[in-house]
């Protein structure tokens, strides 16, 4: 593909995935299926972040944030159509999967890490590298700042059992949408794989064990989906 090289800003890599942001996940792995140069710089905090979240690129020079506009932007400007030959149809069901992987599915993930039974495999990981008279503030730091994200958005007004009720709905959902296929459409990976991919290897393959991550596991399929493109475009 034409255009200069992109440099890929994304959370270091944790629990033995990818990356432990589906966000992160979904953007390299498009950039992969793309054909697009790039190269990683991994960042701890998103503080000088366009819009003050990871991950985002920069392309010769300018910052881009938000994954999904990154996407769209290259699609646009680069000519890539990954999706080419799907019916209006299929493409409509791939947004309304999209909408809820994004918008429900990851923040129930959120509150399994940080709230739930996730946190003490979370709070290692992610805090290693921080001082260790420092560790205490910026965990207790952090989790404020996850708890107060949460009951904003609305996921952190519900009890635990609760989300994890819902969490298993939308589990079941993405295992009755890859079904017994290789890809979301078929033989031929697509863009909505990016994003089922990313939030369902962060279920299936990440070194955490809680009642959400177990919920996915039962399902064989989607096991075997996140190997398949582990396997593919991730041997390392």
């Amino acid at each position: 593909m034409s255009g200069s090289e992109i440099t890929l800003v994304q959370f270091p890599r944790h629990l033995g995935v990818p990356n432990a942001s589906p966000f992160c996940v979904k953007l390299e792995l498009w950039l992969m299926l793309a054909g697009i140069p790039f190269k990683n710089d991994f960042k701890d905090m998103p503080f000088k972040a366009p819009k003050k979240k990871i991950p985002y690129v920069i392309i010769d020079g300018q910052e881009m944030g938000d994954s999904t506009l990154v996407i769209e932007h290259l699609a646009k400007t680069r000519g890539i159509d990954l999706d080419e030959g799907l019916s209006e149809k299929d493409k409509a069901l791939d947004q309304a999967i999209w909408a809820m992987v994004d918008e429900r599915t990851y923040w129930y993930g959120v509150y399994d890490r940080w709230l739930g039974a996730g946190w003490p495999v979370i709070s290692e990981a992610f805090f290693s590298t921080t001082p260790s008279l420092l560790r205490p503030a910026f965990k207790a730091f952090a989790v404020r700042a996850v708890k107060k994200q949460l009951w904003k958005q609305g996921t952190g007004r519900h009890s635990a059992d609760e989300v994890l009720e819902m969490a298993k709905r939308d589990i079941a959902a993405l295992a009755a949408i890859v079904g017994d296929r290789p890809y979301v459409h078929g033989d031929k990976i697509r863009t909505i794989d990016t994003v089922v991919f990313s939030i369902v290897v962060n279920l299936t393959h990440v070194t955490v064990n809680t009642p959400m991550t177990q919920a996915a596991r039962a399902h064989a399929n989607l096991v075997a989906y996140a190997q398949r493109i582990l396997d593919q475009y991730f041997p390392d």
